[in-house]
């Protein structure tokens, strides 16, 4: 049987590493490659992040450059915000674990011609996971609509439809990028785009039983895992009173990997608000009172069970699930 083909879209950010070494560990996945784009840091570290977690993973995969800031800026010729995460994902977005970059997988070609490229040689076969602002996606819409169109699926994190989390409205992802969240989620009619937004990632918190499981039970890659998310941890009791964390870029991947992982998707019609106090937020006709076009399956409940569990045994291997569910027996 042929490999599913994933692209990673991703602003690495600590969730995005978890959900990234997750991705690689997967056998019937083959990624072709890791576009990068800025958003929880800028697009240097964004990118030199999303190198170090592939030469700690030993892959011979390469990573793209793509956008340094929002769409508008980018199209405006305008540098950088100047804003991004801030230090929830530590001052170099990992946690400051110290992995090495090999500038030798970051490559000369840009992520929206990567992910054009892609899509050409293999239409109607590219699964793109993005778990940061869209906008490389909206980049590429720009320069071939048509090809775009005929991307197989795209897993989103990003959104929400009762909560945020940078307004209390809207979360970070969608915020940061709004114009080309519209712009994807424009291909709605063609390409099936599914949102995993904070309704369903903030059901999946990893306690501090879960992380402390990790450290002790998951061998080194766990060691790693668990002294990237302190400083996570330290901003989910300061904001959200958790002990423990959400690791909402391990979300779409988890269902990527196993749809099943989500006990309620909503297909529905999804609008973005581009401006003003509620700027950013995702109005999604749960119970489609407009009966518009449906351009988005949105995720709105999670087996957190199955998610640790599949988690465990994709980032780590099938003992250490074994083992989680002996010390974590379901009640």
């Amino acid at each position: 049987m042929s490999k599913r083909k994933i692209i990673f879209d991703t602003d690495p950010g600590i969730d995005d590493a978890v959900a990234l070494l997750t991705l690689l560990n997967y056998e019937p996945f083959e990624v072709l490659g890791i576009t990068s784009v800025a958003g929880n840091k800028g697009i240097t570290h964004t990118t030199d992040n999303a190198s170090k977690l592939i030469k700690y993973s030993q892959k011979d995969i390469k990573v793209y450059q793509g956008a340094h800031s929002s769409y508008l800026r980018v199209k405006g010729g305008l540098p950088a915000e100047g804003r991004d995460g801030g230090n929830v994902h530590g001052v170099d977005g990992l946690g400051g674990v110290g992995l090495p970059v090999d500038p030798n997988n970051i490559s000369s070609i840009s992520a929206i011609d990567f992910i054009l490229d892609s899509v050409r040689t293999y239409p109607g076969e590219i699964e793109i996971i993005s778990v940061g602002p869209m906008t490389n996606l909206a980049l590429a819409i720009d320069q071939d609509e048509a090809t775009m169109r005929k991307v197989k699926k795209v897993w989103s994190m990003g959104g929400g439809v009762f909560r945020g989390n940078v307004t209390p409205v809207a979360e970070f992802n969608y915020w940061f990028d709004t114009v080309s969240v519209e712009k994807v989620y424009s291909l709605g009619n063609d390409v099936d785009i599914v949102m995993v937004g904070l309704d369903a990632t903030h059901q999946c918190i990893f306690d501090a039983n879960d992380l402390a499981f990790i450290r002790l039970a998951a061998g080194e890659k766990g060691e790693l895992i668990y002294a990237m998310v302190q400083d996570y941890l330290s901003a989910y009791w300061k904001f959200n009173k958790y002990i423990g964390i959400v690791i909402h870029d391990l979300l779409p991947v988890l269902m990527a990997i196993d749809p099943t992982v989500c006990s309620r998707l909503v297909h529905s019609n999804l609008r973005i608000v581009h401006e003003g106090l509620t700027k950013g937020q995702c109005i999604v006709d749960l119970v489609d009172s407009w009966k518009l076009n449906k351009n988005a399956y949105v995720v709105m409940d999670m087996d957190v069970r199955k998610c640790k569990e599949l988690f465990m045994e994709v980032c780590f291997n099938q003992k250490v699930k074994e083992t989680y569910q002996s010390v974590f027996p379901t009640l």
